[in-house]
């Protein structure tokens, strides 16, 4: 057995180093000639070197020695070269491309459907414009706004539990983490859903799926060997599916994978049945309402399938919920980290408190934008964090890449634009571009939410920022794959800071090791110890 599959493997790199080389010879473009690290692997290139690093390591890396357009060795048989894009103009052009010129690559649009089904992260073109038709009416900033009790009670219910868990006055070790996560996951069902798990405060009797994630995310962040990754992602791409049986036996990600499968589908199930059991589907102000009023409104064309709305709920669940908890463990780990920032946010808090009158007032969307300080540490936490670290394109067609500035590519010409083939794989690096000097300034890499308070004529080199929907970062993406619930995100994010912050005054573990981001495909905040996980901060009251 062992033999035969030898065998088939060794047949199987022949073929794609020959079709790899015959596809090279139809094709002439400067992917070629763009400087770049050397490949680190005969299977897997530079690939394996850039989802292994912590924190983004390698990414930066490239960029900081290579620049904003980096040439990097592929998988074998998935993509000869890739390319690393931070750069602002070419990555305005992948933004502002017409409709579908850059989009997901087929890879990436299979693992979403064989994830999620059939939803709007899984389709292009045609499809994928009708789905965001519909999601757009039900995510207005009105109907944004009215979903802010769903989150205010989630992040109440919080607050009571770590008051529980902090009785006196001294110091209580918490895992931030893991509280981030229950708060996310009853805020995101409330509004999105009409339903709670009561992951808040009463875990043990919550929906099973509560559990699920953890274990998916710490799966797929585990230590994964470079031929475990090399047999994945030519399984996932396809290009010998009977490598994906030996990878189901060898890895754990995909069984992981699967599991979440089934447990999305029987949630999207149990959702459906306890808002009809409710007689409340349709009727109410949650998502999962405004999406079924506003598909009724709409004519045969644009409707959403029943499978549709299913795999709509089994992605807003996934991406919405970790994206948010990630976040707000990183802001509170920043807060640790600088006491002064804190100090000046919570008197910020306190003064609108005062403004508005008192504890018996909840904070409205308005008061919450209103407030100069708290938006500009979160947006200054997500430009140095960003959840998503790259996230991947290919061109249907033949493109042009313009530069911000000319590069000096290995054959000796100088290029202010790249001509780049049809199914070329693109990473952009939203990591880069969260961090890029020529942006962002001199000290770029460092934390300083001043720099969202000062004057235009000190922002103005932001402009060559590709337009994106929130703070001229990348993490809510931009173009055809902007993130639709972006608005409910920031809200969520700033009730939940507002109340831990005034509530509670957060320090670092001594002596517990730095938080560091691991990251593969997304991040997860990582005590760097010998502790098993999370992002851990003293919560003084």
């Amino acid at each position: 057995m062992l033999q035969t599959i030898l065998l088939s493997l060794t047949a199987t790199v022949s073929a794609i180093v020959i079709w790899n080389r015959l596809s090279q010879q139809k094709v002439q473009d400067d992917v070629p000639f763009l400087p770049g690290p050397t490949s680190d692997s005969f299977f897997t290139g530079n690939m394996h070197t850039l989802a292994a690093a912590p924190s983004d390591a390698a990414a930066i890396s490239y960029t900081k020695t290579y620049g904003g357009i980096v040439k990097l060795n592929g998988i074998l048989g998935v993509s000869k070269h890739v390319l690393l894009i931070s750069d602002p103009a070419a990555l305005r052009r992948l933004f502002g491309a017409s409709t579908g010129q850059w989009d997901l690559s087929s890879r990436n649009l299979a693992s979403f459907k064989s994830l999620f089904g059939p939803g709007v992260s899984a389709v292009e073109g045609a499809d994928h414009i009708r789905q965001r038709r519909v999601i757009a009416q039900a995510l207005t900033p009105v109907q944004t706004r009215g979903m802010i009790d769903s989150v205010q009670d989630a992040s109440q219910s919080m607050r009571r539990m770590l008051n529980k868990s902090c009785p006196g006055t001294k110091p209580v070790q918490l895992d931030m983490l893991h509280w981030a996560r229950r708060v996310a996951l009853d805020s995101l069902t409330m509004f999105a859903f009409g339903v709670s798990l009561h992951a808040m405060e009463k875990p043990e009797h919550a929906h099973d799926l509560m559990h699920t994630f953890d274990s998916m995310l710490e799966d797929c962040i585990g230590k994964t060997s470079e031929m475990q990754y090399f047999l994945r992602e030519t399984a996932v791409a396809g290009i010998y599916p009977s490598l994906l049986g030996i990878a189901i036996t060898d890895m754990q990600f995909f069984r992981s994978m699967m599991g979440t499968t089934k447990r999305l589908a029987q949630f999207s199930e149990w959702v459906r049945k306890e808002r009809e059991e409710m007689g409340s589907l349709g009727g109410g102000s949650d998502l999962l309402s405004l999406l079924y009023k506003a598909n009724q409104a709409e004519s045969a064309k644009y409707k959403l399938e029943d499978d549709e709305i299913r795999a709509l709920i089994g992605m807003v669940l996934f991406a919405g919920h970790d994206t948010v908890s990630t976040t707000l463990a990183m802001f509170l780990n920043d807060m640790a980290r600088y006491p002064t920032v804190q100090q000046r946010l919570r008197q910020e808090i306190n003064a609108k408190r005062a403004e508005i009158g008192g504890d018996d007032v909840k904070f409205s969307q308005d008061d919450y934008d209103s407030m100069p300080y708290l938006n500009a540490v979160l947006k200054e936490s997500m430009r140095m964090n960003p959840v998503l670290g790259q996230t991947f394109r290919t061109n249907r067609a033949a493109d042009v890449l313009p530069l911000s500035e000319p590069i000096l590519c290995t054959d000796g010409k100088m290029r202010s634009e790249i001509a780049v083939a049809e199914g070329t794989l693109v990473v952009i690096d939203i990591v880069g571009s969260n961090l890029r000097e020529d942006v962002w300034g001199k000290d770029a890499r460092e934390f300083r939410a001043e720099r969202w308070l000062e004057s235009e004529e000190k922002v103005a080199p932001r402009e060559k920022t590709p337009g994106m929907v929130y703070g001229s970062v990348l993490n809510f993406l931009a173009g055809n794959r902007t993130c639709p619930g972006w608005r409910i995100a920031v809200l969520e994010l700033q009730s939940f800071i507002c109340d831990i912050v005034e509530g509670f005054k957060i320090s670092a573990v001594p002596g517990n090791g730095e938080i560091v981001r691991e990251f593969h495909g997304v991040s997860i905040p990582k005590v760097r110890s010998e502790k098993p996980r999370g992002c851990e901060q003293f919560i003084d009251i």
